[in-house]
Order: structure tokens, then C-alpha cells, then sequence
């Protein structure tokens, strides 16, 4: 049996790579390719195998059972795994390959900040400000590209390892470059065009750290984040602006990765840059909040929400 596991990472058109997978997986079995479970992802075995919950138990008989010659797994908490020894395990058995898609380390980092405060899962970064979570970098180990992707080379070797740059010019759609790479035939399957778990634009971040969305449940997010979209859309920058971090801190973040990313290139792409795109320059533009008078801020950026939320 062939496994492919698309291993991630976070914020590089994951949920639609993910609801496509699920919505076809009578047409995917037709081509002798199993999606195993009813749900959109793999994120639950992931999380379970982190916690040491399940093993290469769980997940061989889960691809055992799948009935077809090749099965596809995806969950981008994958990529944060440490442990890998269950992998270890089901490579014994079966031929395993698995797929990264990599982003480089600024724009993952603004928009991983955006989905904290928008989509909470962490309550204590879901109120932090940019510079705050900035200094939680180390945090994000994956981040390290050539410590992730030797972890799994340590167990598959480097010639079953993919790995994919998500920027422009390069890779722009993960979707399909998927399912090239796990040898499905696109045509016939009903491709995911909607985008889904958009970012939050920058200018509402501010007020949305403080709402308390933690502890809400989703319906109600949902209402409050649409309100915020609603009340404060005429106090969205002009042009837009997509990150909340200044140029030196961006390229603070590019130097603490260059080694890891240019390691990553040589190995995997025969190349000396991961990236393309040159590094932010000191003009490069991004948001910061203003500093307002009490009644400024009440009137401008708090009353609108709340008349919006009134309907």
C-alpha cells in the first residue's frame, strides 16, 4: 500500500485542500484512493499521536482498513510532531510519502497571529498583541524547516519527502498540486473554488484581541466577527495592508530562518533560495493601530460594532 500524508504545515490552503479531499471520497475510491473517516481532516489522529493517545496501531489500522492500494491523510498538525516513531512503524509495512507545504516565515507568522485572535484555540495568544506573539517565536518549531523535514527524512529518507513553496511564482494552488503529487486525476471531482478561512483584515485585530472569543462558542464568533467586519469596513487602509509587523521585524525573522531555509533548499530543491520573493524593504507597509482619545476610540472604532451587531 501506498500512504501519502499531506503533513501541513498551518495557513497554506490547508481547509480547502482538505474539504476537497472529503467531498470526493466515492469519486477519489473510484481511482483506488481511500480518504479514510467522515471527517474533512486528520487533524484528530495528529493531535492524538502528539499526545501519545495513539500509536502505529491506530493509524495502521486505520490505512489498513481503508480498502484501496493508496490512502491520503491530511492534517497539518502532522508538522508539529516530535515523536515519529509510530511513522517508523508503518513505514515497516507500507510505502509512505509525505508532502509539506512550506511559506516563508514572516507571512506565516501574520497570518498565524490573524487566526489566533479570529479563530482562537490558545487563550493566553489569543489576547497577546503582535510584538507579544512575536516573542513566542520559539514556540513554533516547525517553523525551523530544516529540523522539521530532517526529523521525517530520518525515517522516510529524503526521496519521499515533497516539498512545496507556497508564494507567488511558484506553488499558488495546493490543491492541485496535491493531488498531482498523490497521483489523482482531477478531472471528475468537484474541486473546492470558494475560499474558506480567510484572514481577518489587520485593522480589526486590535479590538477583536480584547472580545474574549475564546470562550465563545462559534455561532457566536461568527456573529461578532461579522459585526466587526460590518461596523469598522470604511476603517480599512487604503491600500490594503495585509501584515501587522514592520519591515525590521520580518526581516529579524528571515535572519533567524536563512540557514535553516537555504539547508532546505540545497537538499530538497537543488538550489541555494527556499523563497523568491525578495525580503520586505524599510518602506513596506503594515498596520498599526492608532493611538486615540478615549472618546475617539468609543466612537469610532467601538460604537460601530456594537450598532452593527444591533443590526
Amino acid at each position: 500500500m501506498r500512504l501519502v500524508i499531506h503533513a501541513g504545515i498551518h495557513r497554506t490552503g490547508t481547509t480547502s485542500l482538505q474539504r476537497t479531499l472529503a467531498k470526493n471520497r466515492a469519486a477519489l475510491l473510484a481511482q483506488g484512493v481511500a480518504y479514510p473517516g467522515e471527517a474533512p481532516n486528520h487533524q484528530a489522529l495528529a493531535w492524538e499521536l502528539v499526545r501519545g493517545q495513539s500509536g502505529a496501531r491506530e493509524v495502521l489500522a486505520l490505512v489498513e482498513g481503508a480498502g484501496a492500494e493508496r490512502v491520503v491523510l491530511s492534517g497539518e498538525d502532522f508538522a508539529i510532531q516530535t515523536d515519529l516513531a509510530w511513522l517508523a512503524a508503518v513505514a515497516a509495512r507500507h510505502d509512505v510519502r509525505v508532502v509539506f507545504y512550506l511559506r516563508r516565515q514572516d507571512h506565516w507568522l501574520a497570518s498565524w497571529y490573524n487566526q489566533h485572535v479570529k479563530w482562537p484555540f490558545d487563550a493566553r495568544k489569543s489576547r497577546m498583541d503582535p510584538q507579544a506573539f512575536l516573542a513566542a517565536l520559539e514556540d513554533f518549531h516547525w517553523l525551523d524547516y530544516e529540523r522539521l523535514l530532517g526529523r521525517w527524512s530520518a525515517v522516510l529518507g529524503a526521496e519521499r519527502i515533497g516539498v512545496a513553496v507556497l508564494e507567488k511564482g511558484q506553488v499558488e494552488d495546493a490543491t492541485a498540486d496535491f493531488l498531482t503529487r498523490a497521483g489523482i486525476d482531477p478531472a471528475g471531482l468537484d474541486l473546492d473554488a470558494e475560499r474558506v478561512n480567510d484572514s481577518l483584515p489587520v485593522h480589526l485585530l486590535e479590538i477583536a484581541r480584547h472580545l474574549g472569543l475564546h470562550a465563545m462558542k462559534g455561532g457566536k464568533r461568527t456573529r461578532l466577527l461579522n459585526a466587526l467586519r460590518e461596523g469598522l469596513a470604511d476603517r480599512a487602509p487604503v491600500p490594503p495592508v495585509a501584515t501587522v509587523y514592520s519591515p525590521e521585524e520580518r526581516n529579524r525573522v528571515l535572519a533567524r530562518y536563512a540557514a535553516s531555509n537555504r539547508a532546505v533548499a540545497r537538499r530538497f530543491l537543488g538550489r541555494e533560495t527556499l523563497f523568491l520573493e525578495p525580503p520586505p524593504g524599510p518602506d513596506a507597509p503594515y498596520w498599526r493601530f492608532p493611538e486615540l482619545p478615549r472618546d475617539a476610540l468609543l466612537d469610532d472604532w467601538v460604537a460601530p460594532v456594537i450598532r452593527a451587531l444591533l443590526g
